[in-house]
């Protein structure tokens, strides 16, 4: 069974994944559900509309058994590491003219793998998917409105009618910049920074935004509350919540981690770049404690042209997210904030004159990082890990990119001086992790 709470509400990235195939599938065969079969001719496309909806199903329905632990029999060849071992699954071959029978066969199966992946819906109070659910769930006051990671069907190289696509995520829900096609297979980059290949994956297009959930893996947990919440997990969690909001607002992000694994610098920043974003925004929670006050001390790292100039549209950029961050957590009463003197919108050098931070300096895009607050403090620990505050932050960050881009509006001004620190350099291990 899923665990309560926040962090079980939010479903893994391939799940989610998979969910935003199955609509897209489902949305272009004009919503196929259960039918009543008809004594007029079918076709082979009558029955490929089906199959294709029916192996989507399938895929989804075999990432929520792996993932809650409920029928694992019924997924072929097991589940590994919570994901199921086989992949996407794929419509079966169909030859000859079709009878209303092989129709009405398939439309039950589709009828009920529908009322299946319903029950997993309501039974484990998504926030996501909710919207396909007929009559929605029961004791939900709303539907969550669909996630969109501009995402496409699954595709393997055989298929593409032109270029590969600039980004995958692989069966087992792993981001990944794609390289080329060689052998029929795509040729990426792993998050620890190798070449590898997989076989298929859900092609990333048209994204316009990066989100990068801060730290992730064994090796860089990030702050630590007192109350036990790891930065890798809040930022996660977070960063689930913004491409949510995001694709409630027609705007196709990604993210460069969908899972408690490891990742480098190099790679996230490179994967950005790769898929052409308008905009990276890497998410944190600070850390260690310093002065206590009320007012925020959300502080949000933008990029330079020169030791003496800030990037102009990273800069319009970091000073969007916090105004709105800050106007928000404003909100939230009863906090004692931990702030220090410059917090705003500023550049961080190293001793050397560059920006310090790698996922500032090291991207092609316009890149921010933003800090939200302090982990380390418990009076906002016990905030953050409350889902209020991830809603309220995640909307405020939606609030900030789409100004962004889709206006000339500016918000906070950057500090004129930038602040001089040299930060520990990040983990250098990295495990790799299964790609499909």
């Amino acid at each position: 069974m899923a665990p309560a709470g926040r962090f079980a509400r939010v479903l893994s990235p391939f799940c989610r994944a998979a969910s935003a195939s199955l609509l897209v599938l489902a949305l272009g065969m004009g919503g196929v559900s259960a039918q009543s079969p008809s004594d007029t001719a079918f076709t082979l496309d009558d029955i490929a509309v089906r199959d294709n909806l029916i192996a989507a199903q399938e895929t989804l329905l075999n990432v929520y058994r792996c993932q809650f632990g409920v029928d694992v029999s019924a997924v072929r060849g097991g589940c590994t590491g919570g994901y199921p071992t086989q992949g996407f699954s794929r419509p079966a071959e169909f030859a000859g003219t079709p009878t209303s029978q092989e129709i009405a066969v398939r439309d039950r199966l589709i009828a009920v793998q529908e009322a299946l992946l319903n029950t997993y819906r309501c039974r484990f109070d998504f926030e996501i998917d909710t919207h396909i659910t007929p009559e929605g769930c029961p004791d939900q006051a709303h539907s969550a409105p669909p996630l969109s990671l501009a995402l496409d069907a699954p595709v393997r190289p055989e298929e593409l009618d032109g270029d590969p696509p600039p980004g995958l995520i692989t069966p087992s829900g792993v981001s990944v910049a794609v390289l080329g096609v060689n052998e029929g297979r795509f040729v990426v980059t792993t998050p620890c920074g190798s070449i590898s290949t997989v076989s298929e994956g859900l092609p990333l297009r048209g994204v316009r935004v990066v989100v990068d959930p801060g730290h992730g893996g064994s090796y860089d947990i990030g702050a630590v509350g007192p109350n036990g919440l790891a930065e890798r997990d809040l930022n996660l969690t977070l960063s689930y919540a913004v491409l949510n909001e995001l694709s409630s607002r027609g705007i196709p992000a990604a993210s460069t981690r969908n899972g408690h694994y490891g990742s480098t610098l190099s790679v996230r920043a490179a994967f950005a770049d790769a898929l052409g974003a308008e905009a990276l925004v890497s998410i944190h929670h600070n850390g260690p404690t310093f002065s206590i006050g009320s007012r925020p001390g959300t502080e949000v790292y933008v990029q330079s042209v020169s030791a003496q100039q800030v990037r102009s549209d990273s800069a319009r950029l970091g000073g969007l997210l916090h105004q709105e961050i800050t106007e928000a957590l404003s909100g939230f009463g009863n906090v004692r904030w931990s702030r220090v003197a410059d917090a705003g919108v500023l550049r961080v050098l190293s001793t050397r004159g560059r920006d310090a931070y790698g996922m500032i300096s090291r991207p092609n895009v316009p890149a921010v990082l933003v800090e939200y607050g302090y982990l380390s403090n418990r009076s906002e620990a016990a905030l953050f890990a409350t889902d209020e505050y991830i809603r309220v932050a995640a909307k405020a960050t939606a609030n900030a990119i789409e100004a962004y881009l889709n206006t000339d509006r500016s918000g906070t001004e950057s500090n004129q001086r930038a602040r001089v620190f040299n930060p520990a350099r990040a983990p250098s291990r990295c495990n790799e992790v299964v790609l499909e």
